[in-house]
């Protein structure tokens, strides 16, 4: 191959291809110049075209990706013509960029690595994060900086059968649990792709927070008893390098496959509330100081979601401990926003104007700081329906969080409630439905059931609202929101005994409770659905004013 035919690829700062001495490449994809980029960083320039698939098409399905793929590679070839075959190896198993067809120039220097290409593929974005903050240094991606969610990392399964299909079903399975991780903001979840490079054969358990930069990992094994699987997983502190628990799980291998099935959703759930439990009893037994700003910040979502005064309060210390740590990160802003609202709904603030204006305000700088932060775009969206009662704005920044992250439970969640509010049950159940399909883990079932339960509230599935309800209040007694869905649910489906004891218990909670000033304040007070609520409520017992 001549000097000319040589290809330069500049991967920091805007993208470009050109001929070594030649003219530029004209590459207008952003898929092609991301595949070209997944090439030239690849260890011996080889990919497989699983691994391609999964980083660029994963969403749209095997079948799908596959195809996709060779549609890509197909526009390379009529892209470089009868260069094509000096510049790429591609067979049945992978893709390779051959050796010496090619050179990466440029450097950190010359700006963010793949400037401007942004695909919205699970696998690349993790990937392309990890790539930009290696360069940069940047936030809680980089090793030894200032963490204000937990990492965590999931080792493929050791197969004790060691057939060939075992193998694939150990990595398959992991995969699914670090994909069901990733669909909550509370974890910065380690690619899948990171992880495989662990052996679990020889790894020592002390090592593995250096090696992947992780505060948790999940790691086990995988056997065969008939046709059914055996799971036996190990939850790991990776700073003292100790098992916290160790659960088996048994399941058939087309169940276990499943990604959004019974057995992943259970495991990533019992993870999630070992977090949250350990962040708190972490938090709770030493002072703030030393304890690790995740933790903090894990604690502060789990205590804010307990509902009592004193938990509620504890929760605000650990935020502002973590801005103070951190000023510049949005998530923790995000949450201050979040415990205001709360403190206003809930009935615990002695001024319900000066609060709602510092959730406000705290959304506002947390969308400062970020504006594409997800978290940031729906708490800012909950602040303006449930304190504002500005409808449109808030759905707006829903659907912008959304776009972002389509896998944002939190934000499903929220906007079913929005819809609920302004008389749409259909699209509220539609939305919070489609939240708890999606969330394996979150900070509480009970808060999603209960939001649940006001959507089923507002289209007038009074049976499923009051089964929610009871469900949420099961665990948490001291939700006002829920015991106001309750009551108004029993009294909709005409069991008045019932309503009126809610009644009486709801006014024992919140003594100048009163249908006029449930009007006053409630964002649905002037829909259909706020009315009939009301109408409920006196029908409950409640003073009218």
């Amino acid at each position: 191959m001549s000097r000319v035919d040589r290809l330069e690829l500049k991967l920091y700062g805007p993208f470009a291809a050109r001929w070594e001495g030649g003219p530029e490449v004209d590459i207008r994809s952003a898929k092609l110049r991301a595949l070209l980029a997944l090439l030239a960083t690849a260890p011996e320039a080889r990919r497989s075209r699983a691994w391609m698939q999964d980083m660029l098409w994963s969403r749209s399905g095997p079948e799908h990706g596959r195809a996709s793929l060779r549609q890509a590679l197909s526009a390379l070839r009529s892209l470089f013509g009868d260069r094509f075959d000096a510049l790429f190896d591609v067979n049945k198993e992978g893709v390779r960029l051959r050796p010496g067809a090619s050179t990466v120039i440029g450097s950190p220097s010359d700006g963010s690595f793949l400037e401007g290409i942004d695909i919205a593929e699970d696998g690349f974005e993790d990937w392309l994060r990890q790539r930009r903050a290696a360069g940069e240094g940047r936030e809680e991606f980089a090793i030894g900086a200032q963490r204000v969610r937990p990492a965590i990392a999931v080792i493929p399964f050791l197969t004790l059968g060691q057939t060939e299909e075992d193998t694939i079903l150990g990595d398959a399975i992991s995969l699914e649990i670090t994909r069901a991780l990733s669909r909550t903001q509370l974890l910065t979840v380690i690619s899948h792709l990171s992880a495989r490079c662990i052996d679990p054969r020889t790894v020592v358990l002390r090592d593995l927070r250096q090696l992947l930069d992780v505060d948790y990992v999940i790691c086990g094994s995988l056997r065969r008893r008939g046709d059914v699987v055996m799971l036996d997983l190990d939850f790991v502190d990776a700073e003292p390098g100790r098992v916290r628990w160790t659960r088996s799980y048994t399941a058939r291998p087309e169940e276990v496959l499943l990604g959004d099935g019974v057995l992943v959703g259970t495991i990533a759930a019992e993870i999630g509330q070992t977090i949250l439990t350990t962040s708190i009893e972490t938090s709770a037994g030493r002072p703030l100081p030393d304890v690790q700003s995740h933790a903090l910040l894990m604690s502060a979502i789990a205590l804010m979601h307990h509902m009592s005064l004193a938990s509620f309060s504890r929760a605000r210390s650990h935020l502002e401990e973590v801005i103070q740590r951190a000023p510049r990160h949005s998530i923790p802003h995000s949450w201050l926003a979040q415990w205001y609202l709360l403190s206003v709904t809930q009935g615990w603030s002695v001024d319900v104007a000066k609060d709602s204006a510092i959730a406000s305000d705290c959304a506002k700088r947390a969308l400062d700081l970020h504006p594409r932060c997800p978290l940031a775009l729906t708490m800012d969206g909950n602040v303006k329906n449930v304190l504002v009662g500005e409808f449109d704005e808030a759905l707006e920044r829903f659907n912008e969080a959304l776009a972002v992250d389509p896998n944002n439970t939190l934000g499903w969640l929220l906007k079913g409630v929005l819809h609920a509010f302004i008389d749409q049950g259909e699209q509220a159940v539609a939305y919070t439905a489609r939240a708890r399909t999606l969330s394996p883990l979150d900070p509480r079932a009970d808060f999603f059931d209960s939001l649940s339960a006001t959507a089923h509230l507002a289209n007038r599935d009074y049976e499923t609202a009051l089964e929610l309800a009871e469900r949420s209040l099961a665990v948490n007694t001291r939700h006002i929101s829920t015991m106001r869905v309750r009551t108004i649910a029993l009294a909709r489906l005409g069991r008045e005994d019932e309503a009126r004891a809610a009644g009486r218990a709801l006014l024992r909670k919140e003594p100048d409770f009163t249908v006029s000033r449930y009007l006053s304040r409630h964002p649905a007070a002037e829909f259909r659905t706020g009315r009939e609520w009301a109408d409920a409520l006196r029908a409950a017992g409640i003073p009218p004013a």
